[in-house]
């Protein structure tokens, strides 16, 4: 059995097949430093992409943007009985390659988030508390 192994460990070894460990996401990370010359007295450090438009499916339209260094504004609306929500706020989570940006109101978190891949299409997750109320996806 030990040289079946051995033989067969050479074999993948020679034939360039292996396993392959999955590479890791670089996580998001968001914050603020003083700049005392900035007109804002701060400017943002973000290594995820910032997400500007308008977004909507047959239920709803969501305009999402940058309000101002560490200010992210989000502005949803019912399409079906004209309810509408505006947001600032700065919580930008997930990873390099998908963000999400977390907008809050009292017990209601509203989540976007897209691939860097495809900036023409949100996922917009409404959750409750802990439970997920909607979860859609929304295009440019």
């Amino acid at each position: 059995m030990r040289t079946f192994l051995t033989l067969l460990g050479t074999a993948i070894a020679f034939t360039g097949i292996g396993w392959s460990v999955p590479a890791q996401a670089t996580p998001c990370r968001a914050y603020t430093v003083d700049a005392p010359n900035d007109p804002y007295q701060y400017r943002e450090i973000n290594n995820c992409p910032i997400l500007n438009g308008t977004f909507t499916n047959s239920n709803w339209k969501v305009e999402i943007g940058q309000w101002e260094p560490a200010a992210y504004y989000y502005r949803g609306r019912n399409l079906n009985n004209g309810s509408s929500i505006e947001l600032i706020d700065f919580d930008v989570t997930g990873t390099t390659d998908r963000p999400q940006y977390r907008f809050y109101n009292g017990n209601v978190t509203y989540i976007v988030s897209f691939r860097d891949s495809d900036p023409n299409t949100i996922r917009l997750e409404v959750y409750q508390r802990e439970r997920r109320i909607l979860n859609q996806l929304l295009y440019r």
